[in-house]
């Protein structure tokens, strides 16, 4: 680090209390300038109205679907309601939140920041009998001693055993990750309303042949600079010319820009852009595949990393052996419900599949005979239809066809 920089780092560290090098960047408007010229942080980033849809959209989601605690022991599974972690969870987590709302704030942090951090509060044993929601901004991941801990903002301490971290694929924020896209979007989002604020006139240069004072030019400006902010006709002052020297919107692409920036969130976030609202040309067909290509490439991946670090977390290791938590998603996929069914209906009827192994696929318990392959007998040559047809009656009587 340079010495200037760091006299700066010191003299700011003094000054604002801040201990991290970004975080007294972030203090005093530095951190996140793009080549655009737009200062993207998490804030701003989240004041992008497609970031904002796509947040909401994977929280909320996942906040809604029911989760629960199974039991197997290889064979049968059962629900389990009577465990400290499932309370925690789906009742009550806090005296503050309901689960609903507790959960959306852990997801959205850890969608928007990379991360959703909660700490798990324990009683007695170390059962967990609460989880507090804590600002990814306001945690710092730490290695004391070859062990990973999380210190808070008031240097508390917390044990990695006691923090929920729910990351997503690399930790990382993609607000950081993608900040030049971002920038272009918040960048054009800015011009746009920088444009329409002067009353839908682009800024340009008046001219003249005859020379001005400076206060005639002065007040030229601002007369000029008023007239440009409300509609109506414009009148030039007499021997003025107006070059206007930016392009019109049209010639920028001004709405091809923001689609296709709005386009380039939704690629980042994963979520179709149907969901958010952006395409308007759609299908009752197309709708229902990007619903289900949310469900199973975007809300399954979270659904999965939820439940295991749930498990490691809330769960001893010898629990963990015979329990897991799931998520209830027959909810999303059940536009896919036919397609499921046909498919097991030929599996059963080719004896590809028995009754039981459909039932495990689907987070069922078996079922008494249900081991059983079987298969249809329904097509059958015409000239053994009356042999066949002999065949079942004489052993539904007991007796040998003759």
């Amino acid at each position: 680090m340079p010495n200037r920089l760091q006299k700066f780092v010191k003299e700011a560290r003094a000054r604002i209390g801040l201990d991290r090098p970004e975080d007294i960047v972030a203090a005093v408007g530095l951190y996140g300038v793009t080549k655009a010229g737009a200062n993207v942080t998490h804030d701003t980033g989240l004041r992008l109205s497609t970031v904002y849809a796509c947040v909401y959209k994977i929280a909320s989601t996942i906040s809604s679907l029911g989760l629960d605690l199974y039991y197997t022991n290889g064979i049968s599974r059962d629900k389990v309601t009577d465990h400290p972690a499932i309370d925690v969870c789906t009742f009550r987590p806090n005296p503050y939140q309901t689960p609903f709302y507790f959960w959306e704030t852990v997801i959205a942090n850890a969608v928007l920041k990379g991360v959703g951090y909660a700490i798990i509060h324990r009683g007695p044993g170390g059962i967990p009998n609460a989880m507090q929601c804590v600002d990814t901004d306001l945690v710092e991941r730490k290695v004391i001693n070859d062990s990973v801990v999380f210190k808070l903002q008031d240097n508390t301490i917390v044990r990695q055993e006691d923090m929920l971290e729910i990351c997503n694929m690399y930790g990382r924020s993609p607000i950081d990750l993608h900040r030049e896209n971002l920038g272009l979007t918040q960048a054009a989002q800015d011009y746009g309303s920088e444009y329409f604020g002067n009353g839908g006139q682009m800024t340009g240069v008046l001219s003249s042949d005859q020379p001005l004072k400076s206060e005639q030019m002065q007040m030229l400006q601002k007369s000029w600079n008023g007239s440009m902010t409300s509609a109506g006709t414009k009148l030039l002052p007499f021997g003025f010319k107006y070059n206007r020297i930016s392009i019109a919107p049209e010639e920028a692409q001004f709405i091809e820009t923001r689609k296709f920036q709005a386009e380039e969130i939704c690629r980042i976030f994963s979520v179709p852009p149907s969901l958010v609202q952006l395409e308007s040309q759609t299908t009752y067909s197309n709708v229902e595949q990007q619903n289900l290509q949310f469900a199973r490439h975007t809300v399954l991946p979270w659904a999965k990393r939820i439940e295991q670090e749930l498990a490691n977390k809330l769960l001893t290791l010898q629990e963990a052996r015979s329990h897991y938590f799931k998520f209830s998603l027959n909810d999303l996929f059940r536009g896919d419900m036919q397609a499921r069914s046909q498919f097991y209906t030929q599996m059963l009827q080719n004896g590809v599949m028995n009754i039981n192994e459909v039932r495990a696929t689907e987070e069922l318990n078996p079922t008494p005979g249900g081991d059983t392959h079987t298969v249809q007998v329904n097509q059958i040559a015409l000239d053994r239809l009356g042999a066949y047809s002999d065949k079942i009656s004489s052993d539904d009587n007991g007796q040998s066809p003759s």
